[in-house]
């Protein structure tokens, strides 16, 4: 919808939160409980739908940037008890990625399958939360998730036992380093990550390669910290 159409309406209630913003906690909830009793569905709605209309009334401020976002949680949380069937709309259509995750935080909803919708083809932090509530068939279908933070509640979830190779091939270092801490010793695929570059992963493959690949890892960089050299020659020494 074009901001132009604004009702007179929508334009007191965005008037009414840039007026509230900016105050102290005492000062700010009578006014947010007034607030409340005000506010025309239509109006939220189109607040917690609409990017331009939730940005007009909480992003041009003054510049005190560090409360914009409490600012704007404390209003939606107070505010979308008061309109359920709003947070379902929102986790359909909503433009805003906070919103969304307030929505899904809170159980602000009638229809709890909007969350496999939201997970299934949303976007942002509202998506990766999503996938952290969402049916396990829709889970396994973010399987190599192009989001290291969808990928990571993906391993979560669904855990080692199942995703315990994709994990040591996945591209972030505290995913491979969960990977190899899970693996069982001298599991086969280790063999395959003697060119580790990352520190934390690297120091728990020492003990977990087979001991006749861990002359492989001398070549590694990681070799050159005192630290790691001295594990590995322990390890060797051991024969185990």
């Amino acid at each position: 919808m074009a901001q132009e159409n604004k009702s007179k309406s929508l334009k007191h209630l965005i008037e009414e939160i840039k007026s509230i913003r900016g105050l102290a906690w005492n000062e700010f909830r009578p006014k947010l409980e007034k607030l409340a009793q005000d506010v025309k569905k239509k109006d939220f709605e189109r607040l917690c739908l609409e990017s331009a209309i939730f940005n007009e009334a909480f992003y041009n401020s003054s510049g005190r940037y560090g409360r914009v976002d409490w600012v704007a949680t404390r209003i939606l949380e107070y505010l979308l008890p008061h309109h359920v069937e709003v947070g379902d709309k929102a986790l359909k259509k909503s433009e805003i990625d906070l919103v969304k995750c307030l929505v899904i935080t809170n159980g602000i909803y009638k229809d709890i399958s909007s969350i496999d919708a939201v997970a299934k083809s949303g976007s942002g932090d509202s998506q990766a939360l999503a996938a952290s509530f969402c049916s396990i068939k829709v889970l396994r279908a973010l399987k190599g998730h192009k989001s290291s933070k969808i990928r990571k509640v993906y391993y979560n979830r669904l855990g080692p036992v199942e995703c315990l190779d994709e994990m040591l091939g996945d591209s972030i270092a505290d995913i491979r380093y969960e990977g190899i801490a899970r693996a069982p010793y001298y599991y086969d695929k280790l063999k395959t990550l003697t060119k580790e570059i990352a520190r934390g992963p690297f120091s728990l493959l020492i003990n977990k390669i087979p001991l006749d690949y861990l002359p492989m890892l001398v070549a590694n960089r990681n070799v050159k910290n005192s630290w790691v050299s001295q594990r590995i020659e322990e390890r060797i020494n051991s024969g185990r």
